[in-house]
């Protein structure tokens, strides 16, 4: 009676480890908290009169990061935003909306990150971009270096403006090995 009793346990046991497969056992996972930038006097165009709109590209150093995945390999990359702060050297009350999107590599298209509504009356210098969530970008982590875009609307200042921009950014990729070893 207790051989069978023990027999039970084992199997139930042993049960969920052969149901979930064996890709898990394969996988590494690499996680930065927090990368973050600071740029000074980053340049942004003068808008056109009326309601116009401004872009502006920057990157940001990804270091180390990805040197333990493996390089043939697809790597699952998730990013989310943490911190976008932009203290103008002018008044930038007149930007209405505001986004920050990151590049996919070898690509010309962007995902976006985060974005800004103004909600406030009166002049200010400063702009704070909140996350839009997780994005998920197939093999990001590869990359030196992700390439940002900012994009302001609405009724950016007529004339040029720089700003001092923090981003900071948290990033989480996974590599599977099971494709490679069967």
């Amino acid at each position: 009676m207790r051989t069978k009793s023990f027999r039970t346990l084992l199997l139930c046991c042993a049960l969920p480890l052969f149901t979930t497969g064996c890709e898990s056992l394969f996988a590494i996972e690499v996680e930065a908290e927090e990368i973050c930038k600071t740029e000074n006097d980053l340049s942004f165009p003068a808008a056109p009169p009326l309601n116009g709109s401004v872009e502006q590209t920057f990157q940001v150093p990804l270091g180390d990061f990805a040197s333990a995945l493996p390089d043939d390999t697809d790597v699952e990359t998730h990013v989310r935003l943490k911190l976008f702060d932009a203290t103008a050297t002018t008044d930038i009350s007149g930007i209405e909306r505001a986004s920050l999107s990151v590049r996919k590599p070898g690509s010309t298209e962007y995902v976006l990150l985060g974005d800004f509504r103004r909600t406030g009356t009166g002049p200010t210098n400063k702009l704070q971009l909140t996350s839009s969530g997780e994005v998920d970008v197939l093999d990001l982590a590869k990359q030196e270096e992700l390439e940002f875009l900012f994009q302001a609307s609405g009724s950016p200042p007529a004339q040029s403006w720089s700003a001092d921009v923090k981003v900071c950014v948290g990033a989480r990729a996974k590599a599977n090995y099971f494709n490679l070893l069967f």
